[in-house]
């Protein structure tokens, strides 16, 4: 277990150039967009990437704990759409503070349902979180009868919207929330014990970690980050709909992924998430300033979640073939030196 808690910490630095490639990825893709169109040379268009990247990224955090944990939490779309129409009805009744704090207690109950299905009834998170994705959208269309709701008053507008600093507002809350849980993987119990169960749970077991717990409280985690996402696109968007955001599930685990954060568990950086968070939101802008079309879009989408998914094993096949070139050369070395 101590050999884990070392790996675990070495792989949560905040930034670890040989763990970002996902970084280079980012500026390679704004250089090239510079080069070959002039609206790319204007801060502004970074700024709202900034600002688009946090919607996606927020909830992504989440995700990371739970990815880094072995599983993953497929009903996040549909509960972003029963929160947000809740926040849109809570804000008028409620107030800004109050409708935050019970849209985020609404997320991480949530999301702790979704993990005693999962630790306590033992049912798949691919199941159980499926059956939930189905049951937060009918809940969704329950809530709103099927109809948009809005609400514009700009205090609470200018969540979304609005800038501090000369920067996107959005922005700065998902760049706060993942130094904060970047902390919380590096310097806390709990983080420890999400890394361990990702990388054994059977010797997490052995050395006396709650697994039942942990992951509930790691799914609570995933609804409560999921709430704030709801927040801030509510905001933005000062409206909600019960069919909104159809496939953002995928979005979020890709982002996850793309940053580096393994399938199978035990790695991962949120850091990375935030830097793929910014790099779909680049990406997604380049293609609507260079006139792709939307089904086009969709293709190169689905080719990025593909490279992203398959990049676990990509690394892993090359990590072995350079394993095995170095095995092979100190055996020739060895052999080498035996005949001399």
């Amino acid at each position: 277990m101590k050999a884990a808690g070392t790996k675990g910490e070495a792989s949560f630095r905040l930034f670890d150039l040989k763990e970002s490639g996902i970084l280079f990825a980012l500026i390679a893709l704004w250089l090239v967009c510079a080069v070959f169109n002039p609206v790319f040379r204007d801060v502004g268009i970074y700024l709202s990437i900034l600002r688009e990247s946090a919607f996606v990224g927020t909830a992504a955090i989440g995700m990371t704990f739970c990815i880094i944990s072995g599983d993953f939490d497929l009903s996040i779309a549909s509960l972003l759409a029963l929160l947000s129409i809740v926040t849109i009805e809570l804000m008028g009744k409620v107030g800004l503070a109050g409708g935050i704090l019970i849209t985020i207690a609404l997320g991480t109950v949530a999301g702790l349902f979704n993990g005693l299905l999962v630790a306590v009834v033992r049912i798949p998170a691919f199941i159980a979180t499926l059956a939930m994705y189905f049951i937060y959208r009918a809940l969704a269309f329950i809530v709103s009868d099927g109809n948009p709701v809005q609400f514009q008053v700009s205090w609470f507008i200018a969540i979304g919207n609005g800038n501090f600093l000369g920067l996107p507002l959005p922005f700065l809350i998902f760049a706060a929330l993942a130094l904060v849980a970047t902390l919380a993987l590096r310097k806390t119990v709990f983080g420890r014990h999400v890394l361990a169960i990702g990388n054994s749970k059977k010797a997490s077991e052995v050395a006396g970690i709650g697994i039942v717990a942990v992951k509930i409280a790691i799914f609570g985690v995933v609804g409560a980050f999921t709430a704030g996402s709801a927040i801030l696109l509510s905001s933005r968007l000062w409206s909600a709909n019960p069919g909104m955001k159809y496939g953002f599930e995928f979005d979020v685990i890709a982002a996850v992924v793309l940053g580096g954060t393994s399938l199978s568990g035990g790695k991962g950086s949120v850091f990375n998430t935030l830097v793929a968070a910014i790099f779909f939101a680049s990406l997604n802008t380049a293609m609507n300033m260079f006139h792709v079309d939307s089904y086009a879009q969709r293709v190169v989408i689905g080719i990025v979640l593909l490279f992203a998914f398959s990049m676990n094993g990509l690394r892993s096949a090359i990590e072995a073939a350079v394993r095995s070139a170095k095995a092979a050369r100190s055996a020739k070395a060895k052999k080498i030196s035996e005949g001399a």
